[in-house]
């Protein structure tokens, strides 16, 4: 007489196959490497100083930070 095999439980299902990494097509789906996600930090963080310095009325010191936050976009392309 056969018996039947003991109920699986959830935890002891084994786990769904992971996705592939590249779901679209190639050179579409890209990592962002951390220098340009430093570069584009230093960009929002100018950006925010900029806005806040025309804010407060000292457009000489906005108009470099803006220079400096142009320079520091550069580094993205």
């Amino acid at each position: 007489m056969q018996t039947s095999p003991p109920p699986i439980n959830e935890r002891d299902r084994p786990d769904p196959p992971a996705p592939d990494a590249d779901v679209g097509p190639e050179g579409e789906n890209v990592t962002v490497d951390l220098g340009r996600l430093a570069w584009l930090g230093t960009v929002m963080a100018c950006l925010v100083a900029v806005c806040v310095l025309v804010l407060e009325g000292y457009y000489g010191y906005a108009g470099v930070t803006f220079a400096v936050a142009l320079a520091a976009g550069t580094n993205l392309f």
